[in-house]
Parts: structure tokens; sequence; C-alpha cells
């Protein structure tokens, strides 16, 4: 393996290792709008907000959750789904995770 490969497989193993960590701590200091989040939603099927200039928006389908971000200064646009099951039990249970994850793809940079 040339020293090249090595050096981008350390950047890889820091950036995941910072990565987990936000989300850890994120899903830490926001489990209570996090679980609020999850009730609006559950209610509601689709909601709305912003983060370090991003607008997000969460919607429910039948099966798992649409995330949505766009920040327009940055031209910038994130999108991903997430099964989570066809039941309002296991959307309530996995929610509050995606919420985290989805919070960390937005506030970590590309590279460290």
């Amino acid at each position: 393996m040339s020293s090249s490969d090595e050096s981008g497989l350390i950047a890889d193993q820091e950036w995941d290792d910072a990565y987990f960590s936000l989300v850890i701590e994120l899903r830490t200091k926001n489990s209570h709008r996090y679980l609020e989040q999850t009730e609006l939603l559950l209610h509601k099927k689709s909601i709305e907000l912003e983060l370090s200039g991003y607008s997000v928006k969460y919607t429910l389908d039948r099966t798992g959750c649409w995330f949505d971000a766009t920040n327009s200064d940055k031209g910038i646009g994130k999108r991903s789904w997430n099964r989570f099951g066809w039941g309002k039990k296991a959307k309530r249970k996995a929610l509050p995770d995606f919420f985290a994850k989805t919070e960390a793809n937005i506030l970590m940079p590309e590279e460290l």
C-alpha cells in the first residue's frame, strides 16, 4: 500500500470517528428536541426547520422518512431516505437517531 493510500485511509478513519462522535453528541444534547420533532412529524407527516443556514424538511411516507436540506447561499442540496418500517412504533424508535445523523451530515465538513 502506498503512503498516499495509507494517509487517505487515516483521513477517512479520522472523519468517520469525528462524524460518529458528533452523532452521539447531538443525540445526547438534543434528545428532548428530537423526541418533540418525532411526535410532531408522526402527527403532521412533514416538518420544516432551519439549521446552520440550511432549510431542512423531513417527510414521512408509509415505510420511512425523506430528508431534504438546501442551502441556497452555497448552492448545496442534500437528500436521503431511510426505511424504518410500517408502524408508528418503529418510526418513533428510529427517528431521533435519524435526526442526529442528518444534522451531523449538515454540520460536518467534507474533509477534516
